[in-house]
């Protein structure tokens, strides 16, 4: 890859050698050549375009692979809460007329391109009072996108601040495709490393529920058996109280294997749609007394996928029921779904509860696992296991006080009209 510093040096250098010195290119090639760390890159890139444009306001979105979506990334001049929910799907008319067009848009000098956004894409550039959107593109892929507002002095930009920025762009883009390949790549191991864990968890799991549960069953039948021959309350009440143990046991021992081999599947074809409104129509109750908002982008057409009803049901209401006990009262539970292609369907739950800390976040699939008062720890291993048997994946995004999301990704077997 060409070096940034040379390639700039080139273009700017000796023409404008005042307006942008040469120390300046210098910096911003070593703060971008700082892969390995994704966001100090964002936040390099912005504050060294504020040193010589001074920009009131700036934003840098970031494609996410497993959302599907472009979310913010690093900002300037916004408080956090006007940011919070932004985003940009693949098909957003930005994003593709950014992706096809390759150069910025300058909204002011093209207000005609306006009528070809979403009335929800228009009311975020309006509310964020944005002036430009640059695209950073890669590898012929487009990974994110650069929103500018206005100068500080509230003066037009240059011809010459409009080519440094168009400049800049592309290798801002190549420089962040290899830290998020980077990222990705720590992320593939680490979801590797989990799943071969969980799996040898699974077996020792599956073994131990068998072996527990042969003297259980005759433990259960002894104290049955000697509950019927026991005439004395207090000693009847001793017997009551050890066979609900042995009950206990016995349901976690079936949370055990649920986790470690689901129940065998009865695979039909079913709308996963129908499914998801099943789902929530069992928590709407619960959801209405916390004054919880349940809030659905689900798509028009139906989508159809072969799997075990019952279980995509338990799936489903188990993250469902994580999500209001995160929340507790009052709140926002969000169930997107959306094609990741024509194989997979995503579906993202996300709520604005108490959140999950990072420490915890890696082992929240471990069976026995939890931070709830009297949990099992048992509902996300049983959900992890049912998608796995599915031939899906799932996976958990979280911050504390900020809420966590759920994706899920599943295999279709057809798309609906």
């Amino acid at each position: 890859m060409r070096r940034i510093s040379s390639f700039l040096k080139h273009k700017f250098f000796k023409s404008s050698p005042q307006l942008y010195p040469w120390h300046f290119f210098r910096e911003i090639e070593q703060s971008l050549n700082l892969i390995e760390d994704l966001n100090q890159i964002g936040f390099n890139f912005l504050g060294k375009i504020r040193e010589f444009i001074p920009l009131k306001k700036q934003i840098l979105f970031l494609y996410d692979q497993d959302l599907g979506k472009f979310k913010v990334s690093n900002f300037f001049g916004y408080k956090e809460e006007e940011l919070k929910n932004i985003s940009f799907t693949r098909k957003a008319p930005l994003v593709k007329w950014l992706k096809v067009n390759e150069t910025y848009l300058y909204l002011k000098q093209n207000p005609g391109i306006l009528n070809y956004l979403t009335e929800e894409e228009k009311n975020i550039l309006n509310n964020l009072k944005v002036e430009l959107c640059f695209p950073l593109i890669a590898m012929n892929r487009l990974i994110g996108m650069l929103l500018i507002g206005a100068k500080e002095n509230g003066e037009k930009f240059t011809k010459q601040e409009l080519t440094l920025l168009s400049s800049l762009t592309p290798q801002i883009g190549i420089v962040l495709e290899n830290a998020v390949l980077y990222k990705e790549q720590r992320e593939r191991f680490r979801r590797m490393s989990r799943a071969e864990r969980l799996a040898t968890v699974g077996e020792l799991a599956a073994g131990a529920a068998h072996e527990i549960r042969n003297p259980l069953t005759a433990i259960k039948s002894s104290l049955q058996y000697l509950k019927t021959k026991i005439k004395d309350e207090n000693e009847n009440r001793i017997l009551k109280n050890a066979l609900e143990e042995t009950e206990r046991i016995d349901k976690i021992l079936s949370g055990l294997l649920s986790f470690a081999k689901p129940s065998e599947m009865k695979k039909e074809k079913i709308n996963l749609l129908n499914v998801l409104e099943e789902s929530l129509d069992l928590i709407s109750f619960q959801a209405r007394k916390q004054k919880v908002e349940i809030q659905k982008n689900f798509p028009f057409s139906a989508i159809f996928l072969k799997g075990d009803k019952g279980q995509l049901k338990q799936l489903f209401l188990n993250i469902f029921l994580n999500s209001l006990q995160a929340m507790k009262e009052e709140g926002e539970l969000k169930i997107e779904v959306d094609s990741v292609d024509s194989r997979k369907v995503l579906i993202i739950v996300s709520d604005t509860g108490e959140g999950i800390s990072d420490e915890n976040l890696d082992r929240i699939f471990d069976p026995f696992f939890t931070t709830k008062k009297g949990g099992t720890g048992l509902g996300l291993s049983i959900c992890y296991g049912i998608v796995k048997a599915h031939d899906g994946d799932i996976e958990v995004k979280s911050k504390i006080r900020e809420g966590t999301t759920v994706i899920l990704k599943l295999p279709v077997e057809d798309i609906g009209t």
